[in-house]
This record gives C-alpha cells, sequence and structure tokens, in this order.
C-alpha cells in the first residue's frame, strides 16, 4: 500500500501540471482612438501642428484603466491601447484639426495639450478634461479648456474607446474654435 499512495500522488500532479499547462490565458485586445468627421472642426487661418501633449501618469500605460468607485481605479489587463495615450491623442486632433488641401508652407500654429483627466467607466461613460495653449505664428499666445462628459453606448470596450474618440472630436472643435478666434 505504501508504494501506491506515491505513484497516485505522483499520477495526480502530474496530471495538474497537464492541465494547468493547456490552460489558455485570454487573448489580448487592443483599441485605438479614431479622428471622426465633422463639420466645423477644420481650421480656417493656419496650418495646425500639435505639439506637446500631456495626460495623466494615472492613465500612462498600454491598459484601459476603468474608474471603478470613487476613490478606486483598475486595471483591464488584456484591454490595451494599440499606441501610447499621448501618440493617440496626437494624432486624432491633429486629423480632425487637418484642413483640406491647406498649402505646404502656410504659417503654422502648434497647439500644447494637457489632458488633466482621461475616466473610463464602462457602460456609462468617460470624462475628458484639457487644457491646451494655441502659439500660433503670430506669437500671441492663447490658451482653452474644457470638461467634456460623454456616455458610452454600449457595454463593450470598444464602446469606450469609440466615447473618447467623440471626446476628442469636441476637445478638436473647441480648439479649432480657439485658433480661429481673433486675438
Amino acid at each position: 500500500m505504501k508504494s501506491r499512495l506515491p505513484r497516485t500522488t505522483a499520477a495526480l500532479l502530474a496530471a495538474s501540471l497537464l492541465l494547468a499547462a493547456c490552460a489558455s490565458t485570454p487573448a489580448t485586445q487592443f483599441y485605438t482612438l479614431e479622428p471622426l468627421a465633422t463639420s466645423g472642426t477644420s481650421t480656417a487661418a493656419s496650418a495646425v501642428r500639435i505639439g506637446h501633449v500631456t495626460v495623466p501618469e494615472l492613465v500612462d500605460r498600454p491598459q484601459l484603466v476603468l474608474r471603478s468607485g470613487a476613490n478606486q481605479v483598475s486595471l483591464a489587463e488584456q484591454r490595451r491601447w494599440a499606441e501610447s495615450l499621448r501618440s493617440a491623442i496626437a494624432r486624432v486632433v491633429s486629423a480632425n484639426l487637418a484642413i483640406p488641401g491647406s498649402a505646404a508652407g502656410a504659417a503654422t500654429t502648434t497647439v500644447d495639450i494637457d489632458v488633466v483627466r482621461f475616466d473610463s467607466q464602462l457602460g456609462v461613460a468617460i470624462d475628458l478634461a484639457a487644457n491646451w495653449r494655441i502659439r500660433p505664428a503670430t506669437g500671441i499666445v492663447r490658451s482653452g479648456s474644457m470638461h467634456w462628459h460623454e456616455p458610452v453606448s454600449g457595454n463593450d470596450y470598444a464602446d469606450l474607446a469609440a466615447a473618447h474618440s467623440r471626446a476628442l472630436a469636441e476637445l478638436s472643435r473647441q480648439i479649432a474654435a480657439t485658433v480661429d478666434t481673433p486675438p
């Protein structure tokens, strides 16, 4: 009887290890922010270049960060941004502000964006708060800020990314209005 117990234990251990090796981790999914074709976003005065973009350290990571309580967040380990948020925000706002057929060599306005809030609540809403500084070729620096609350239309992470894209479209509209307003 003594010799069977170690064999049984060894067989159970081997079976457990085999099952553990066969278990797969969930596939990682990647999400992007997309420019939105909206009217009233392009600037009339000059070509716009996105300069420096900052984001809160809390969300400056590949994983989507979800607000789960008043003082609590969670990381969606298998749900990740396909690029850094700084790069994605610069790309999207730049595309949203693009002037169709703008001439090369036109006066350039640089916009620096400081995102101070980029909160996500799956199935609920996102909150985007940002400040911007516009440095036109004329040298007259202007600034603006906004806080935008955008409902999330579904319970999927793609819906969450789409809500952030809509909020960035609003940010782009407000930046364009500031760029186009004479000092």
